[in-house]
């Protein structure tokens, strides 16, 4: 059986939707597989999907005949407890850093690509396979949102044509709402608002793999409508957080509506290196980029700064 998993902290929609339409991929075309994840879902995917049927497990039972497929993650420190690294058969991932590393122990099984979502490189597994047309509504559906998400609606600039091609041969599957959009991100906002803490701890991830910055960094990131009203008003909520987690921390709010990321810290060392790197300033304790960022534009935006250090 191949156990198509992800991250073991929380699971967002990209993995999510990554699990579940790969899991029906090889299904269909033959292979004993599954989607699992024990993780916390996080709010990027709110009850508007969350109630689609699907074939995730929440619980595995483990087996020694089991392989794993991971997605949309590469760092081994994050995958669930359950995975066997000696029974890994593809890392299917969109995040810098790990490529030769990856490539080293499995070989082609090692899929780390720049692109916008890890849904695209699922999308494009059945697209090579010549199989959308079984794919089911709900797979293409949650890929479209996989992708909706990682790319902040296509605004941000990890953003690639292959993600503007999958989304729109998705969307011939999935037959979703002309305002789909709209729907979505106002769902996830909604779910972010009403439970702002656990928002936080449901999208926080400690990074060691910055090379410019030598001391773990707790990083919270909401993707919402409209963030500037929260980053005002919540600074409380974020230090208690994520200051719980690690020393130094910064909670980053991307707001669609404007284009932009706000910037959430009051650790000197870490205003100063995000100052530096992302040719920010901060007022107080925030500080309100020209972009959008994603956590992983970040992350390679430290690689392009230390390439000796690669």
């Amino acid at each position: 059986m191949k156990v198509v998993t992800s991250g073991a902290r929380y699971v967002d929609i990209d993995a999510y939707a990554c699990c579940i339409a790969y899991a029906e991929l090889l299904q269909k075309q033959g292979t004993a597989a599954k989607a699992v994840s024990e993780a916390v879902i996080n709010q990027s995917i709110p009850a508007l999907i969350r109630n689609w049927p699907t074939n995730l497990e929440t619980q595995y039972q483990p087996s020694s005949e089991d392989t794993f497929i991971l997605v949309d993650v590469s760092e081994p420190e994050y995958f669930e407890v359950f995975v066997d690294a000696k029974r890994i058969d593809e890392v299917i991932d969109h995040h810098p850093g790990l490529e030769d590393y990856w490539r080293e122990r499995i070989g082609e099984g090692a899929i780390i690509e720049q692109v916008g979502a890890a849904c695209t490189q699922i999308f494009e597994k059945w697209e090579r396979a010549d199989m959308l047309s079984q794919m089911s509504k709900e797979s293409a559906g949650l890929l479209m949102c996989g992708i909706l998400d990682n790319t902040l609606n296509f605004g941000a600039e990890i953003t690639t044509d292959r993600d503007h091609h999958a989304y729109e041969e998705l969307n011939k599957v999935a037959q979703l709402p002309e305002d789909w959009v709209a729907r979505y991100f106002e769902a996830c906002e909604s779910e972010v608002v009403a439970d702002l803490s656990q928002a936080v701890k449901d999208d926080t991830k400690t990074m060691r793999s910055f090379k410019s910055f030598d001391k773990p960094l707790a990083v919270g990131q909401l993707a919402i409508w409209s963030a500037p009203e929260l980053a005002t008003g919540s600074f409380d909520t974020f230090k208690s957080i994520l200051e719980e987690d690690q020393p130094f921390w910064f909670m980053n709010l991307i707001s669609i509506k404007d284009g932009r990321s706000y910037f959430v810290t009051d650790v000197p060392e870490v205003k100063d290196w995000l100052t530096e790197l992302l040719n920010v300033e901060f007022d107080r304790n925030i500080a309100a980029a020209n972009r959008m960022w994603l956590r992983k534009e970040i992350m390679k935006a430290d690689i392009i700064k230390n390439p000796l250090n690669k």
